[in-house]
């Protein structure tokens, strides 16, 4: 893969071919953006040119070094993913000491791309933050993290910065045809739920019972107002059991998805409406719903997803979730 079939992420490529181009490579880069945006594609390509011997500036994609990277046996490229837990150890960073005080067995550069670096211990932090004050002239470190406020100051301030912006709905349609998806319908609705994710889009067409799901969230959304606090309770239960065996479910996606198509809907636009199939839905919706309330509504689900991350019980922040959409007490 070159650089440009990364779509949508032509600045942070521009930065990077400038520094290629210039043989300004800093010691450590930090690629921030949201999952599945492309982080780790970009850092393998970024990788990828500095060990290409084909070309200059950007991978050839056909000589050794480039086929070592694509079957992840090149000797100077290390990742360092989280292996256990939620979080990436101090053990592993020591790890990766060990083996960048050893030289570069082929190339010029020994390259360690961490995944979820914001998802580093306090003590992993610490200790990575020493081998960034003084690395090694042959030492490159990539840090990819979905957003910089998790990790130290002192990391950010040594790192240069690259960041991945979210996809247009088009690019991930375009790029999910090119991969062979057929169902142009499914596509395009996928495309706008991926919330600027090509990784999430693919994970949604490959997920079996997404459209299932969907269509119960959404059936269930669009009876919310009518139904019992017991039919709520009931959904919940069936939710929340489904969500615990597929964490990365995007529930929260789907339903701000949902208000914000009745928003666009009310306001006249339905041609920007992600969910078509639910139009008819959404007329008898705004009739229900004043803009006010929905804004309210989409501000309430965030609050919910935020206390959710934070470990409040799941299951009955849904269900104080939905009892006050149902009965509009959102405020």
């Amino acid at each position: 893969m070159a650089f440009d079939k990364l779509l949508g992420q032509e600045t942070a490529i521009r930065l990077l071919k400038d520094d290629l181009d210039s043989g300004r490579i800093h010691h450590a880069y930090l690629f921030t953006g949201k999952k599945g945006v492309g982080k780790r594609t970009l850092a393998l390509e970024f990788a990828r040119a500095l060990f290409c011997h084909g070309q200059e500036g950007e991978a050839c994609g056909n000589c050794l070094a480039c086929r070592k990277i694509d079957h992840s046996n090149h000797p100077d490229l290390s990742i360092v993913r989280i292996s256990e837990g939620d979080s990436i150890k101090i053990e592993q960073i020591r790890e990766l000491q060990r083996e960048l005080a050893f030289r570069p067995y082929e190339g010029q550069w020994k390259v360690f791309i961490i995944e979820d670096a914001d998802k580093m211990t306090p003590e992993a932090a610490n200790s990575l933050l020493k081998t960034l004050e003084e690395p090694p002239a042959y030492g490159l470190i990539i840090l990819l993290a979905r957003e910089t406020e998790s990790l130290l100051p002192t990391i950010i301030s040594r790192c240069h910065l690259i960041q991945l912006n979210p996809l247009s709905a088009e690019n991930i349609e375009q790029l999910l045809l090119e991969a062979g998806y057929g169902d142009k319908e499914k596509v395009r609705l996928i495309a706008g739920l991926a919330a600027g994710s090509p990784g999430e889009a693919i994970k949604l067409m490959e997920d079996e019972d997404f459209f299932q799901q969907r269509e119960k969230l959404y059936d269930f959304l669009a009876r919310l107002p009518e139904l019992t606090e017991l039919d709520v309770f009931q959904y919940v239960d069936e939710l929340h059991g489904f969500i615990n065996n597929k964490e990365d479910f995007p529930t929260f996606n789907l339903i701000l998805n949902w208000y914000r198509d009745i928003i666009l809907y009310r306001m006249a636009c339905p041609e920007q409406v992600v969910n078509s199939d639910y139009l008819d839905y959404y007329s008898r919706l705004c009739e229900y719903y004043s803009l006010e309330e929905l804004l309210s509504v989409m501000d309430l689900v965030n609050t919910i997803k935020r206390y959710i991350d934070s470990n409040v019980k799941v299951d009955l922040a849904l269900q104080v979730m939905f009892l006050k959409i149902r009965t509009k007490r959102v405020n």
